[in-house]
């Protein structure tokens, strides 16, 4: 059996951590599973410092929508309906639409903002997942449209929000969307089934082709894997874990083990005892979990006094009318569809005549 050498792993581990360091405090993961008999899941976690109230909301088709208020402000009218977790009261960061396409957004620290004065139509990046899923229905249709869109990005208590995306279908396509230096960095292919945040997601696959076991037979504690609580490391962990997933039995069967591969960080864990007090890293507030065929979406939220898992079935909400529920309930728990209530909800912010 070959493994990695102990001093590769070694400088390996201080490439993660001196690249890095500036980002050791903003966490999610993401990550893609295609199946041969359950078509593809998706599992993704928010990692944040503290309570974001998040909700869950359905959004009918046919809502039209302005993506940012400057002269240049992306239009557009929904083509599909969809269910999404949103931020702050101010926009989406994970969902999937009726047609099975799916789009989540994951803080990055690298990401740059767009020229106002360019011409190019601009849109919000806290509204960005809504807008992919509103349009598009495949990983192909979305890339051959989001280049004339440039990201503007949203502050909330003087914290300027940046981030990159992931997208996939039902066919198992998958996209890494990062707007750098002006323009789109795009990574496609059913490889790119792991997203985490900052360094970019270019610096991400290097780290994983020196870290990476070098034989199938590597199992158990024989790969030496990184297990910190930064992205660099999580990306590795995630990517590892995920490739000892065998066929699920059923969609719950699928749900269950993507969801115990997907890398959790310990409410306290970024509450060292040299941190003084100061949070360094974000704790994993909630997991969200769904099947692109199935179109449930499961929540597990695990922050302050609540500790739930329940569901929401989008088929039976997609009947023309917009619902929503906030996700932070502690009294959350199986199958919640029948407490979700009519109304707006967030997107109402960006909603035109």
């Amino acid at each position: 059996m070959k493994i990695l050498k102990s001093k590769s792993v070694l400088a390996l581990a201080a490439a993660i951590s001196m690249g890095t360091i500036s980002a050791t405090a903003e966490a999610c993961s993401r990550i893609l599973w295609e199946t041969e008999d359950h078509g593809v899941f998706v599992s993704r976690t928010m990692d944040w410092m503290e309570e974001n109230q998040p909700t869950i909301e359905v959004r009918h088709a046919g809502q039209s929508y302005k993506g940012h208020n400057s002269d240049n402000g992306k239009t557009w009218t929904s083509k599909y309906a969809s269910i999404g977790m949103t931020l702050y009261g101010i926009g989406l960061v994970d969902g999937f639409n009726e047609a099975g396409f799916s789009a989540n957004g994951l803080f990055l620290d690298e990401e740059s903002t767009g020229d106002l004065e360019s011409g190019a139509e601009q849109i919000s990046n806290a509204v960005f997942v809504a807008y992919l899923l509103d349009n598009y229905s495949t990983v192909e249709e979305a890339l051959q449209n989001i280049h004339d869109l440039e990201i503007q990005r949203f502050e909330h208590n003087g914290h300027s929000m940046r981030g990159h995306y992931s997208i996939q279908d039902q066919s198992g396509d998958s996209a890494v969307l990062e707007f750098l230096d002006g323009g789109w960095k795009i990574y496609r292919g059913k490889q790119y089934d792991v997203m985490t945040n900052s360094p970019t997601f270019k610096e991400h696959l290097a780290n994983w082709e020196q870290a990476k076991p070098t034989t199938t037979d590597v199992i158990d504690g024989e790969y030496p894997i990184p297990g910190n609580i930064n992205s660099a490391q999580r990306f590795i962990w995630n990517k590892y874990m995920k490739s000892q997933l065998k066929e699920p039995t059923s969609y719950v069967n699928g749900l269950a083990k993507l969801d115990s591969v997907t890398y959790k960080i310990p409410l306290d864990a970024a509450n060292r005892p040299d941190a003084e007090g100061v949070m360094r890293g974000y704790a994993t507030i909630y997991s969200v979990g769904y099947n692109l065929d199935q179109k449930v979406m499961q929540v597990r939220y695990q922050y302050g006094d609540a500790y739930t898992h329940f569901m929401v079935d989008f088929d039976k909400l997609n009947n023309g009318k917009n619902y929503s529920i906030k996700a932070d309930r502690a009294d959350l728990f199986g199958d919640v569809t029948d407490q979700v209530s009519e109304r707006i909800g967030v997107m109402s912010h960006y909603l035109i005549n």
